[in-house]
Protein backbone atom coordinates (compact mmCIF):
# COMPACT_ATOMS: atom_id res chain seq x y z
CA UNK A 1 0.00 0.00 0.00
CA UNK A 2 2.46 2.35 1.06
CA UNK A 3 4.65 1.60 -2.16
CA UNK A 4 1.52 2.37 -4.40
CA UNK A 5 0.88 5.56 -1.95
CA UNK A 6 4.34 7.29 -1.99
CA UNK A 7 5.29 6.45 -5.44
CA UNK A 8 3.36 9.30 -6.76
CA UNK A 9 6.00 11.94 -4.55
CA UNK A 10 8.44 13.32 -5.52
CA UNK A 11 11.48 13.96 -3.67
CA UNK A 12 10.88 17.83 -3.13
CA UNK A 13 7.30 16.73 -1.32
CA UNK A 14 9.18 14.01 0.24
CA UNK A 15 11.90 16.99 1.68
CA UNK A 16 9.05 18.85 3.10
CA UNK A 17 7.99 15.24 4.98
CA UNK A 18 11.02 14.91 6.59
CA UNK A 19 11.40 18.62 7.82
CA UNK A 20 7.66 17.64 9.64
CA UNK A 21 8.90 14.91 10.54
CA UNK A 22 12.69 15.49 12.48
CA UNK A 23 11.43 19.01 13.57
CA UNK A 24 7.67 18.87 14.68
CA UNK A 25 7.86 15.30 16.12
CA UNK A 26 10.70 16.62 19.01
CA UNK A 27 9.19 19.62 19.62
CA UNK A 28 5.45 17.60 20.24
CA UNK A 29 7.13 15.27 22.73
CA UNK A 30 8.85 17.75 24.39
CA UNK A 31 6.54 20.43 24.84
CA UNK A 32 3.24 18.43 24.96
CA UNK A 33 4.18 15.37 26.74
CA UNK A 34 5.91 17.42 29.58
CA UNK A 35 9.72 15.61 28.52
CA UNK A 36 11.01 18.97 29.09
CA UNK A 37 11.11 18.73 32.81
CA UNK A 38 13.48 15.37 32.35
CA UNK A 39 15.49 15.99 28.95
CA UNK A 40 16.72 18.78 27.20
CA UNK A 41 15.13 18.96 23.65
CA UNK A 42 18.61 18.36 22.02
CA UNK A 43 18.30 14.89 23.61
CA UNK A 44 14.04 14.43 22.42
CA UNK A 45 16.04 15.41 18.89
CA UNK A 46 18.24 13.01 19.11
CA UNK A 47 16.15 10.43 20.11
CA UNK A 48 13.71 11.01 17.57
CA UNK A 49 16.75 11.08 14.97
CA UNK A 50 17.31 7.53 15.82
CA UNK A 51 13.96 6.67 16.07
CA UNK A 52 13.00 7.52 12.25
CA UNK A 53 15.87 4.99 11.53
CA UNK A 54 16.31 1.67 10.23
CA UNK A 55 16.48 -0.15 13.53
CA UNK A 56 13.03 0.96 14.46
CA UNK A 57 10.95 3.35 11.77
CA UNK A 58 12.38 0.92 8.94
CA UNK A 59 11.39 -2.23 11.06
CA UNK A 60 8.05 -0.96 11.74
CA UNK A 61 6.95 0.42 8.43
CA UNK A 62 9.85 -0.83 6.00
CA UNK A 63 7.97 0.25 2.77
CA UNK A 64 7.06 4.09 3.96
CA UNK A 65 10.86 4.14 5.93
CA UNK A 66 12.49 3.22 2.26
CA UNK A 67 10.17 6.25 0.13
CA UNK A 68 9.87 8.75 2.60
CA UNK A 69 13.72 8.81 3.03
CA UNK A 70 14.27 7.37 -0.56
CA UNK A 71 16.80 4.15 0.94
CA UNK A 72 16.96 0.97 -1.19
CA UNK A 73 13.98 1.61 -3.70
CA UNK A 74 15.61 -0.27 -6.77
CA UNK A 75 12.38 1.08 -8.68
CA UNK A 76 13.69 4.62 -8.64
CA UNK A 77 17.24 4.71 -7.99
CA UNK A 78 17.34 8.51 -8.98
CA UNK A 79 14.85 9.30 -6.30
CA UNK A 80 16.96 7.45 -3.56
CA UNK A 81 20.15 9.08 -4.75
CA UNK A 82 18.62 12.78 -4.47
CA UNK A 83 16.92 12.51 -1.33
CA UNK A 84 19.26 10.46 0.85
CA UNK A 85 22.09 12.63 -0.76
CA UNK A 86 19.97 16.15 0.63
CA UNK A 87 19.63 14.65 3.63
CA UNK A 88 23.63 14.00 4.15
CA UNK A 89 24.05 17.77 2.98
CA UNK A 90 21.92 19.10 5.09
CA UNK A 91 23.55 17.14 7.86
CA UNK A 92 27.15 18.92 7.21
CA UNK A 93 25.73 22.44 6.72
CA UNK A 94 24.12 21.67 10.10
CA UNK A 95 27.08 20.56 12.26
CA UNK A 96 29.54 22.74 10.92
CA UNK A 97 27.42 25.85 11.82
CA UNK A 98 26.89 24.26 15.32
CA UNK A 99 30.99 23.73 15.93
CA UNK A 100 30.93 27.49 14.70
CA UNK A 101 28.20 28.66 17.09
CA UNK A 102 30.18 26.55 19.49
CA UNK A 103 33.34 28.71 18.80
CA UNK A 104 31.62 31.88 19.25
CA UNK A 105 30.28 30.83 22.27
CA UNK A 106 33.57 29.29 24.01
CA UNK A 107 35.13 31.87 26.03
CA UNK A 108 38.60 32.44 25.11
CA UNK A 109 39.89 33.50 28.44
CA UNK A 110 38.98 30.40 29.99
CA UNK A 111 41.66 28.40 29.73
CA UNK A 112 44.05 31.04 30.49
CA UNK A 113 42.27 32.59 33.19
CA UNK A 114 41.36 29.35 34.62
CA UNK A 115 42.07 28.96 38.54
CA UNK A 116 44.31 26.77 39.31
CA UNK A 117 41.66 24.30 40.41
CA UNK A 118 39.77 24.48 37.46
CA UNK A 119 42.33 23.85 35.16
CA UNK A 120 43.63 20.91 37.47
CA UNK A 121 39.94 19.30 37.14
CA UNK A 122 39.26 20.08 33.85
CA UNK A 123 42.60 18.22 32.73
CA UNK A 124 42.05 15.48 35.10
CA UNK A 125 38.81 15.21 33.94
CA UNK A 126 39.58 14.64 30.46
CA UNK A 127 42.66 12.19 31.02
CA UNK A 128 41.54 9.51 33.09
CA UNK A 129 38.65 8.44 31.63
CA UNK A 130 40.22 8.93 27.97
CA UNK A 131 43.38 6.59 29.62
CA UNK A 132 40.85 4.11 31.26
CA UNK A 133 39.03 3.75 27.97
CA UNK A 134 41.86 3.07 26.14
CA UNK A 135 42.96 0.17 28.49
CA UNK A 136 39.58 -0.82 27.95
CA UNK A 137 39.48 -0.49 23.84
CA UNK A 138 43.03 -2.11 23.78
CA UNK A 139 41.07 -5.38 25.04
CA UNK A 140 37.99 -5.28 22.67
CA UNK A 141 40.36 -4.31 19.63
CA UNK A 142 42.58 -7.45 20.84
CA UNK A 143 39.99 -9.71 20.98
CA UNK A 144 37.79 -8.75 17.92
CA UNK A 145 40.50 -8.25 15.54
CA UNK A 146 40.29 -12.00 15.26
CA UNK A 147 36.61 -12.48 15.35
CA UNK A 148 35.37 -13.47 11.40
CA UNK A 149 32.29 -10.89 10.23
CA UNK A 150 33.18 -8.25 13.38
CA UNK A 151 32.18 -4.71 12.76
CA UNK A 152 33.85 -3.19 15.66
CA UNK A 153 37.09 -2.24 14.20
CA UNK A 154 37.40 0.27 11.44
CA UNK A 155 39.96 0.21 8.36
CA UNK A 156 42.55 2.05 10.57
CA UNK A 157 43.88 0.09 12.57
CA UNK A 158 43.88 -1.40 16.04
CA UNK A 159 46.37 1.72 17.85
CA UNK A 160 44.50 4.19 16.28
CA UNK A 161 40.78 2.75 17.82
CA UNK A 162 42.51 2.51 21.02
CA UNK A 163 43.06 5.90 21.05
CA UNK A 164 40.03 7.62 19.12
CA UNK A 165 37.62 5.16 21.79
CA UNK A 166 39.85 6.56 24.76
CA UNK A 167 38.61 10.13 23.75
CA UNK A 168 35.25 9.59 23.73
CA UNK A 169 35.10 8.42 26.79
CA UNK A 170 36.37 12.41 28.34
CA UNK A 171 33.92 14.28 25.86
CA UNK A 172 31.56 16.73 28.23
CA UNK A 173 28.93 18.29 26.11
CA UNK A 174 29.04 22.24 27.13
CA UNK A 175 26.36 23.73 25.14
CA UNK A 176 23.95 20.64 26.84
CA UNK A 177 25.98 21.23 30.27
CA UNK A 178 24.16 24.73 30.32
CA UNK A 179 20.86 23.61 29.66
CA UNK A 180 21.31 20.70 32.54
CA UNK A 181 22.40 23.39 34.63
CA UNK A 182 19.10 25.80 34.23
CA UNK A 183 16.69 22.66 34.58
CA UNK A 184 18.58 21.94 37.73
CA UNK A 185 18.62 25.21 39.00
CA UNK A 186 22.24 25.22 40.18
CA UNK A 187 22.86 28.01 37.29
CA UNK A 188 22.22 29.93 40.32
CA UNK A 189 24.26 27.92 42.67
CA UNK A 190 28.03 28.09 42.86
CA UNK A 191 28.30 24.85 41.03
CA UNK A 192 27.11 26.29 37.78
CA UNK A 193 30.18 28.31 37.85
CA UNK A 194 32.88 26.00 38.53
CA UNK A 195 31.03 22.96 36.20
CA UNK A 196 31.01 25.57 32.98
CA UNK A 197 34.53 26.78 33.36
CA UNK A 198 35.48 22.80 33.59
CA UNK A 199 33.79 22.58 30.58
CA UNK A 200 35.40 24.79 28.95
CA UNK A 201 38.77 23.44 29.73
CA UNK A 202 37.33 20.15 28.46
CA UNK A 203 35.76 21.58 25.07
CA UNK A 204 39.50 22.79 24.22
CA UNK A 205 41.05 19.77 25.16
CA UNK A 206 38.76 17.55 23.18
CA UNK A 207 39.49 20.03 19.91
CA UNK A 208 43.00 19.84 20.47
CA UNK A 209 43.13 16.21 20.99
CA UNK A 210 40.93 15.59 17.76
CA UNK A 211 42.90 17.83 15.90
CA UNK A 212 46.21 15.55 16.19
CA UNK A 213 44.17 12.34 15.97
CA UNK A 214 42.18 13.04 12.54
CA UNK A 215 45.02 13.78 10.14
CA UNK A 216 46.54 10.14 11.39
CA UNK A 217 43.00 9.05 9.46
CA UNK A 218 43.32 11.09 6.12
CA UNK A 219 40.21 10.74 3.91
CA UNK A 220 42.19 10.18 0.55
CA UNK A 221 43.87 7.17 2.12
CA UNK A 222 42.33 4.08 2.77
CA UNK A 223 43.84 1.15 4.90
CA UNK A 224 45.38 1.22 8.31
CA UNK A 225 48.52 3.49 8.40
CA UNK A 226 51.66 3.16 11.11
CA UNK A 227 52.10 6.00 13.28
CA UNK A 228 55.76 6.26 12.18
CA UNK A 229 55.48 5.92 8.24
CA UNK A 230 55.91 8.55 5.48
CA UNK A 231 52.21 8.40 4.39
CA UNK A 232 51.21 9.09 7.82
CA UNK A 233 53.63 11.72 8.28
CA UNK A 234 52.81 13.66 5.70
CA UNK A 235 48.93 13.63 6.43
CA UNK A 236 49.56 14.77 9.44
CA UNK A 237 51.78 17.23 8.32
CA UNK A 238 49.42 18.56 6.13
CA UNK A 239 46.35 18.65 8.11
CA UNK A 240 48.30 20.69 10.79
CA UNK A 241 49.17 23.15 8.26
CA UNK A 242 46.17 23.38 6.55
CA UNK A 243 45.13 24.36 10.69
CA UNK A 244 47.51 26.77 10.72
CA UNK A 245 46.80 28.27 7.63
CA UNK A 246 43.51 28.20 8.68
CA UNK A 247 43.78 30.79 11.79
CA UNK A 248 46.31 32.76 9.76
CA UNK A 249 43.39 33.22 7.10
CA UNK A 250 40.67 34.50 9.78
CA UNK A 251 43.48 36.56 11.45
CA UNK A 252 44.92 38.39 8.64
CA UNK A 253 42.43 38.21 6.00
CA UNK A 254 38.66 37.53 7.22
CA UNK A 255 39.44 39.79 11.28
CA UNK A 256 40.39 43.26 8.64
CA UNK A 257 37.72 42.59 6.20
CA UNK A 258 34.59 42.15 8.68
CA UNK A 259 36.66 44.71 11.17
CA UNK A 260 36.91 47.30 8.07
CA UNK A 261 33.03 46.78 7.49
CA UNK A 262 32.01 47.04 11.18
CA UNK A 263 34.26 50.58 11.21
CA UNK A 264 32.23 51.64 7.80
CA UNK A 265 29.11 50.75 9.73
CA UNK A 266 27.85 48.29 7.13
CA UNK A 267 24.33 46.52 7.40
CA UNK A 268 23.71 43.19 9.83
CA UNK A 269 23.24 41.48 6.30
CA UNK A 270 26.20 42.69 4.88
CA UNK A 271 28.17 41.41 7.84
CA UNK A 272 26.30 38.48 8.60
CA UNK A 273 26.91 37.29 4.82
CA UNK A 274 30.36 37.65 5.14
CA UNK A 275 30.90 35.58 8.15
CA UNK A 276 29.09 32.81 6.55
CA UNK A 277 31.69 32.94 3.70
CA UNK A 278 34.14 32.96 6.27
CA UNK A 279 32.55 29.91 7.79
CA UNK A 280 32.37 27.47 5.22
CA UNK A 281 36.00 28.90 3.09
CA UNK A 282 37.64 28.14 6.13
CA UNK A 283 35.97 25.10 6.48
CA UNK A 284 36.45 24.04 2.95
CA UNK A 285 40.45 24.54 3.35
CA UNK A 286 40.37 22.41 6.59
CA UNK A 287 38.29 19.80 4.88
CA UNK A 288 40.86 19.74 1.68
CA UNK A 289 43.96 19.33 4.18
CA UNK A 290 42.78 16.71 5.74
CA UNK A 291 41.25 18.10 9.25
CA UNK A 292 37.74 18.50 8.90
CA UNK A 293 35.54 21.27 8.14
CA UNK A 294 34.45 21.68 11.46
CA UNK A 295 37.63 22.95 12.65
CA UNK A 296 37.85 25.72 10.27
CA UNK A 297 34.04 26.51 11.41
CA UNK A 298 35.72 26.40 15.11
CA UNK A 299 38.68 28.70 14.12
CA UNK A 300 35.94 31.21 12.84
CA UNK A 301 33.65 31.48 15.66
CA UNK A 302 36.34 31.33 18.23
CA UNK A 303 38.52 34.08 16.75
CA UNK A 304 36.12 36.41 14.65
CA UNK A 305 35.46 40.31 16.56
CA UNK A 306 33.43 39.98 19.62
CA UNK A 307 30.10 41.69 18.15
CA UNK A 308 30.22 39.84 15.62
CA UNK A 309 30.42 36.62 17.60
CA UNK A 310 27.56 38.05 19.68
CA UNK A 311 25.66 39.07 16.67
CA UNK A 312 26.15 35.22 15.00
CA UNK A 313 24.88 33.59 18.03
CA UNK A 314 22.11 35.88 17.98
CA UNK A 315 20.79 35.26 14.11
CA UNK A 316 21.74 31.64 13.41
CA UNK A 317 21.27 29.74 17.04
CA UNK A 318 17.70 29.46 16.24
CA UNK A 319 17.43 28.20 12.64
CA UNK A 320 20.41 25.89 13.24
CA UNK A 321 19.08 23.99 16.39
CA UNK A 322 15.48 23.58 15.43
CA UNK A 323 15.82 23.53 12.02
CA UNK A 324 19.07 21.76 10.83
CA UNK A 325 20.04 19.95 13.60
CA UNK A 326 17.43 17.69 13.14
CA UNK A 327 18.50 16.65 10.10
CA UNK A 328 22.15 15.68 11.50
CA UNK A 329 20.00 13.61 14.20
CA UNK A 330 18.59 11.87 11.17
CA UNK A 331 21.28 11.25 9.64
CA UNK A 332 22.57 9.48 12.49
CA UNK A 333 19.72 7.49 12.92
CA UNK A 334 19.63 6.36 9.35
CA UNK A 335 23.40 5.09 10.10
CA UNK A 336 22.73 3.45 13.03
CA UNK A 337 22.13 -0.38 13.38
CA UNK A 338 20.08 -1.43 16.69
CA UNK A 339 20.09 -5.36 16.35
CA UNK A 340 19.11 -6.74 19.99
CA UNK A 341 20.34 -9.97 18.90
CA UNK A 342 24.23 -8.15 17.81
CA UNK A 343 25.58 -9.11 20.89
CA UNK A 344 29.25 -7.19 20.03
CA UNK A 345 27.43 -3.63 20.02
CA UNK A 346 25.86 -4.59 23.69
CA UNK A 347 29.06 -5.93 24.67
CA UNK A 348 30.93 -2.53 23.32
CA UNK A 349 28.08 -0.20 24.71
CA UNK A 350 28.38 -1.95 28.32
CA UNK A 351 31.67 -1.47 29.04
CA UNK A 352 31.67 1.81 27.36
CA UNK A 353 29.06 2.92 29.79
CA UNK A 354 31.04 1.83 32.71
CA UNK A 355 34.28 3.68 31.61
CA UNK A 356 32.94 6.76 31.06
CA UNK A 357 30.65 6.89 33.62
CA UNK A 358 33.15 5.48 36.04
CA UNK A 359 36.28 7.38 34.47
CA UNK A 360 34.59 11.10 34.21
CA UNK A 361 32.93 10.51 37.81
CA UNK A 362 36.26 9.64 39.79
CA UNK A 363 38.61 11.96 37.19
CA UNK A 364 36.59 15.32 38.42
CA UNK A 365 35.44 13.57 41.92
CA UNK A 366 39.10 13.21 43.45
CA UNK A 367 41.03 16.39 42.23
CA UNK A 368 38.06 18.34 43.60
CA UNK A 369 38.09 16.68 46.61
CA UNK A 370 41.60 16.68 47.08
CA UNK A 371 41.84 20.65 46.33
CA UNK A 372 39.76 21.19 49.14
CA UNK A 373 36.22 20.93 47.98
CA UNK A 374 33.37 19.06 50.19
CA UNK A 375 32.72 15.59 49.71
CA UNK A 376 29.15 16.55 48.74
CA UNK A 377 30.11 19.35 46.03
CA UNK A 378 32.81 17.02 44.35
CA UNK A 379 30.61 14.26 43.84
CA UNK A 380 27.56 16.50 42.42
CA UNK A 381 30.47 17.82 39.66
CA UNK A 382 31.46 14.59 38.82
CA UNK A 383 27.68 13.94 38.16
CA UNK A 384 27.14 16.71 36.29
CA UNK A 385 30.28 16.36 34.10
CA UNK A 386 28.60 12.68 32.34
CA UNK A 387 26.49 15.18 30.06
CA UNK A 388 28.20 14.11 26.77
CA UNK A 389 25.26 15.47 24.83
CA UNK A 390 25.34 16.51 20.83
CA UNK A 391 29.23 17.00 20.88
CA UNK A 392 29.59 13.48 21.49
CA UNK A 393 27.11 12.47 18.57
CA UNK A 394 29.46 14.90 16.69
CA UNK A 395 32.93 12.81 17.26
CA UNK A 396 31.77 9.66 17.07
CA UNK A 397 30.18 10.47 13.52
CA UNK A 398 33.15 12.15 12.38
CA UNK A 399 35.65 9.11 13.70
CA UNK A 400 32.94 6.33 12.06
CA UNK A 401 32.98 8.62 8.83
CA UNK A 402 36.99 8.57 8.90
CA UNK A 403 36.83 4.61 9.01
CA UNK A 404 38.43 4.35 12.73
CA UNK A 405 35.40 2.80 14.36
CA UNK A 406 33.04 -0.27 12.74
CA UNK A 407 29.41 -0.05 12.41
CA UNK A 408 28.89 -1.72 15.93
CA UNK A 409 31.28 0.64 17.81
CA UNK A 410 29.39 3.68 16.34
CA UNK A 411 25.90 2.32 17.28
CA UNK A 412 27.36 1.57 20.82
CA UNK A 413 28.90 5.09 21.08
CA UNK A 414 25.76 6.96 19.92
CA UNK A 415 23.76 4.80 22.67
CA UNK A 416 26.20 5.52 25.25
CA UNK A 417 25.65 9.42 24.26
CA UNK A 418 22.25 8.92 24.73
CA UNK A 419 22.23 6.64 27.73
CA UNK A 420 25.07 9.32 30.12
CA UNK A 421 23.25 12.39 29.23
CA UNK A 422 20.06 11.42 29.75
CA UNK A 423 20.70 10.27 33.27
CA UNK A 424 22.68 13.59 34.24
CA UNK A 425 19.62 14.89 35.62
CA UNK A 426 18.08 12.59 37.41
CA UNK A 427 21.38 11.35 39.21
CA UNK A 428 21.95 15.00 39.88
CA UNK A 429 18.58 15.57 41.41
CA UNK A 430 19.09 12.19 43.57
CA UNK A 431 22.53 13.76 44.94
CA UNK A 432 21.10 16.92 45.99
CA UNK A 433 18.56 15.36 47.63
CA UNK A 434 20.54 13.43 49.35
CA UNK A 435 22.87 16.07 50.66
CA UNK A 436 21.37 19.35 50.42
CA UNK A 437 22.74 22.87 49.47
CA UNK A 438 26.53 21.23 50.23
CA UNK A 439 26.35 19.55 47.05
CA UNK A 440 25.94 22.86 45.18
CA UNK A 441 27.94 25.39 47.71
CA UNK A 442 32.28 25.32 47.32
CA UNK A 443 33.73 26.18 50.46
CA UNK A 444 35.20 29.80 49.44
CA UNK A 445 32.79 33.11 48.84
CA UNK A 446 31.80 33.12 45.19
CA UNK A 447 33.34 36.11 43.36
CA UNK A 448 32.17 38.26 40.95
CA UNK A 449 34.07 40.96 38.88
CA UNK A 450 32.46 43.47 38.36
CA UNK A 451 33.42 47.00 36.19
CA UNK A 452 31.79 49.58 34.02
CA UNK A 453 34.27 51.47 30.84
CA UNK A 454 36.32 54.11 32.05
CA UNK A 455 35.69 57.62 30.73
CA UNK A 456 38.52 59.26 29.35
CA UNK A 457 37.21 63.03 29.79
CA UNK A 458 37.20 62.86 33.51
CA UNK A 459 39.62 62.98 36.24
CA UNK A 460 41.27 59.59 37.25
CA UNK A 461 40.03 60.08 40.38
CA UNK A 462 35.77 60.40 39.23
CA UNK A 463 36.41 57.35 37.03
CA UNK A 464 33.95 54.92 37.42
CA UNK A 465 37.16 51.76 36.37
CA UNK A 466 36.81 48.74 38.05
CA UNK A 467 34.53 48.18 41.50
CA UNK A 468 35.70 45.30 42.66
CA UNK A 469 36.48 45.29 46.46
CA UNK A 470 35.05 48.45 46.96
CA UNK A 471 31.64 50.62 47.55
CA UNK A 472 30.89 52.77 45.05
CA UNK A 473 28.69 56.22 45.99
CA UNK A 474 25.95 56.26 44.02
CA UNK A 475 23.58 59.04 43.83
CA UNK A 476 21.51 57.95 40.29
CA UNK A 477 19.77 54.64 39.69
CA UNK A 478 22.64 51.81 40.65
CA UNK A 479 23.00 47.83 40.52
CA UNK A 480 23.39 46.61 43.99
CA UNK A 481 25.29 43.28 44.23
CA UNK A 482 25.98 43.45 47.72
CA UNK A 483 28.72 41.58 49.88
CA UNK A 484 32.46 43.05 48.61
CA UNK A 485 30.80 44.78 45.44
CA UNK A 486 28.67 47.04 46.66
CA UNK A 487 26.15 49.27 44.37
CA UNK A 488 27.54 49.77 40.51
CA UNK A 489 26.40 53.52 38.98
CA UNK A 490 23.81 53.11 36.27
CA UNK A 491 25.84 56.06 34.04
CA UNK A 492 23.67 56.26 31.06
CA UNK A 493 19.89 55.82 29.95
CA UNK A 494 20.53 52.90 27.44
CA UNK A 495 23.30 50.32 29.06
CA UNK A 496 23.83 46.67 28.36
CA UNK A 497 24.89 44.46 30.66
CA UNK A 498 26.59 40.81 30.21
CA UNK A 499 30.41 39.34 29.91
CA UNK A 500 31.35 41.24 27.00
CA UNK A 501 34.85 43.30 27.25
CA UNK A 502 32.10 46.28 25.55
CA UNK A 503 29.43 45.80 27.32
CA UNK A 504 28.28 49.12 29.72
CA UNK A 505 28.41 47.35 32.80
CA UNK A 506 30.41 43.95 32.22
CA UNK A 507 30.12 40.94 34.63
CA UNK A 508 32.77 38.92 34.31
CA UNK A 509 31.28 35.64 35.38
CA UNK A 510 31.01 32.46 33.17
CA UNK A 511 26.74 32.21 33.90
CA UNK A 512 26.18 35.55 31.90
CA UNK A 513 26.27 35.93 28.07
CA UNK A 514 28.11 38.20 26.21
CA UNK A 515 25.35 41.00 25.97
CA UNK A 516 22.78 39.70 27.98
CA UNK A 517 20.28 42.26 29.30
CA UNK A 518 19.54 46.04 28.07
CA UNK A 519 18.38 48.64 30.95
CA UNK A 520 16.71 50.96 29.23
CA UNK A 521 15.54 54.65 31.14
CA UNK A 522 11.90 55.34 29.71
CA UNK A 523 10.94 58.49 31.79
CA UNK A 524 12.15 59.52 35.52
CA UNK A 525 12.99 56.24 37.86
CA UNK A 526 11.23 54.30 35.24
CA UNK A 527 13.60 51.21 33.89
CA UNK A 528 13.01 48.39 31.77
CA UNK A 529 15.32 45.61 31.42
CA UNK A 530 15.18 43.27 28.25
CA UNK A 531 16.49 39.34 28.04
CA UNK A 532 18.51 40.36 24.61
CA UNK A 533 19.50 36.33 24.82
CA UNK A 534 15.67 35.85 24.46
CA UNK A 535 15.78 34.79 20.76
CA UNK A 536 17.93 32.01 21.15
CA UNK A 537 16.65 28.75 21.11
CA UNK A 538 17.33 28.47 24.51
CA UNK A 539 17.69 32.03 26.05
CA UNK A 540 20.03 32.48 29.02
CA UNK A 541 17.11 33.86 31.97
CA UNK A 542 16.22 36.69 33.17
CA UNK A 543 14.53 36.62 36.67
CA UNK A 544 12.67 39.60 38.42
CA UNK A 545 11.72 38.92 41.80
CA UNK A 546 11.69 35.42 41.14
CA UNK A 547 9.59 35.34 38.04
CA UNK A 548 11.83 34.87 34.79
CA UNK A 549 10.87 37.31 32.24
CA UNK A 550 12.15 38.70 29.09
CA UNK A 551 11.26 42.11 29.44
CA UNK A 552 10.08 43.69 32.74
CA UNK A 553 9.74 47.63 34.34
CA UNK A 554 11.73 47.37 37.39
CA UNK A 555 10.82 49.31 40.81
CA UNK A 556 13.32 50.38 43.61
CA UNK A 557 13.92 47.49 45.22
CA UNK A 558 13.40 44.22 42.87
CA UNK A 559 15.63 41.58 42.53
CA UNK A 560 17.47 40.62 39.78
CA UNK A 561 18.71 37.47 38.56
CA UNK A 562 20.92 37.00 35.53
CA UNK A 563 20.79 33.12 35.15
CA UNK A 564 21.82 33.17 38.74
CA UNK A 565 24.40 36.43 39.30
CA UNK A 566 21.78 38.30 41.49
CA UNK A 567 22.01 42.34 42.18
CA UNK A 568 18.94 44.31 43.41
CA UNK A 569 18.01 47.73 41.68
CA UNK A 570 18.12 50.79 43.08
CA UNK A 571 16.56 53.88 41.78
CA UNK A 572 17.38 57.70 43.31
Amino acid sequence: MWTQVLSFFDYKFLLLLQVLAVVGIPLILWHYFNLRKLFPLAIIQIFVGILLGGSIFGVIAPDAFKYLFGLADPSNAKLGTTVSAGITALATVAVVMFVFLAGCEADRNVVQNAAGMILKIGVTGVFTPWIMGSIAAYFIASYYVNVPGSLVLGTRGELLYTVAFGLCMAVTALPVLVIVLRELGFNSKPIGSVALAVGGVDDGLLWLSLAIILPLAPPGVSGALPLINWISFYAFLFAIGGGILAIMLVIYVVNPILERLLAQQATERMLMSMVILAVFGVGAITELTGLHAVFGAFFVGLLIPEKLRHMAQDRFDVPVSLLLLPFFFLATGLKTKFEFGNTEMWYIAGIALAVCITGKFFGVTIPTWRLGQSAPFSITLGTLMQCKGLMELVVVTILYERGVFGQSTFTALILVALVSTAITVPLCNLARGYFGEAAVQTREEQKIEISVPTVPDLPKSEQPGKVVGQRAKVEGASLDFENAIGKVAVNSPDVVIGRHKEDGIRVNDVRVSRGHARLQKLGEDVYEITNLTAARSEPNPITVNGVQQDRAILKNGDTVSLNGVNFRFRTA
